[in-house]
């Protein structure tokens, strides 16, 4: 992710029970001079960078924002550019309403519906980025959408924002961005057979490396902490759903039964037949 300079970064958080209200979305393009505009909204208005750096002044912070990372400007308080862009700059734009709005907030936030930095990375899952584009799309067909179905949407969009927020607090933030970034990786692919040299690939380090830092500061390796997810997920499909030993493995990403039978026993204890029989007991008792 591209590194964030800003001045001020308030926390922002809105208390509201109900959808948020769209708007409008689109997509802004710009090859090279970009500054904003002078603006006051009334409305909440998101930006998520895909391509270069915009330079905004929000209610007298400025703040540098770049790929990867989103800014929010709430309603009713003026921005605008204090520099220029250079080169190609672009990013998606959503306008959103609320019944109750957006609040600097100082203390924990845990009873706000959304809480969201002001403006901050964006998570390497590539979530936020799709529902920027299904929000768009449904804009765009609007003969197969309601307005309530794209209310929902940009509430799903702050949602996920704001559930980024929260993990990222309640993991702290002192794990390197590497370590942040595998984890979600994992959490985002546990459920398919992959090999940590692809999640390395990926990320861009070296096999061994990513593996050393993940278990340095996780306490496990990287194929311990994913099959740990994956366990989590069978116990739950073996003890509320009618699967099979074999589905419920191959579901959770083993692409080797007994490989999962063992991996189980070692995590609880017991075989997935004997998990699943003792949820079969008590539902008969």
């Amino acid at each position: 992710m591209s590194e964030m300079s800003h001045i001020g970064t308030r926390l922002l958080g809105c208390k509201t029970k109900q959808p948020l209200s769209f708007i409008v979305c689109g997509q802004f393009i710009s090859q090279e001079g970009f500054i904003h505009h002078r603006r006051i909204f009334d409305e909440n208005v998101l930006i998520m960078i895909t391509e270069g750096t915009i330079y905004i002044n929000s209610h007298g912070r400025e703040h540098t924002v770049s790929a990867e990372q989103y800014i929010l400007l709430p309603a009713g308080e003026e921005h605008f550019g204090f520099r220029c862009s250079e080169g190609r700059v672009s990013y998606l734009w959503a306008h959103l309403r609320t019944d109750c709005g957006f609040e600097t907030v100082s203390d924990g936030g845990d009873e706000y519906t959304y809480l969201l930095p002001e403006v901050s990375s964006v998570s390497s899952s590539g979530r936020t980025a799709q529902l920027f584009h299904q929000l768009m799309d449904m804009s765009l067909e609007e003969n197969h959408y309601t307005k309530n179905m794209s209310d929902y949407a940009v509430s799903l969009l702050l949602m996920e924002l704001s559930r980024e927020y929260f993990r990222s607090r309640d993991a702290g933030i002192s794990l390197p961005p590497l370590v942040i970034s595998a984890r979600e990786w994992i959490k985002n692919h546990y459920f398919l057979p992959f090999e940590v040299s692809e999640l390395a690939e990926t990320l861009g380090y070296r096999a061994d490396y990513l593996s050393s830092v993940f278990k340095k500061n996780m306490g496990v390796s990287i194929v311990r902490y994913t099959n740990g997810l994956r366990i989590k997920t069978a116990k739950t499909l073996l003890s509320n759903y009618s699967v099979t030993i074999k589905e419920a493995a191959f579901s959770c990403g083993f692409s080797d039964e007994k490989y999962f039978m063992k991996v189980f026993k070692e995590f609880e204890g017991m075989t997935p037949a004997q998990y699943k029989n003792s949820f079969g007991r008590k539902n008969i008792n």
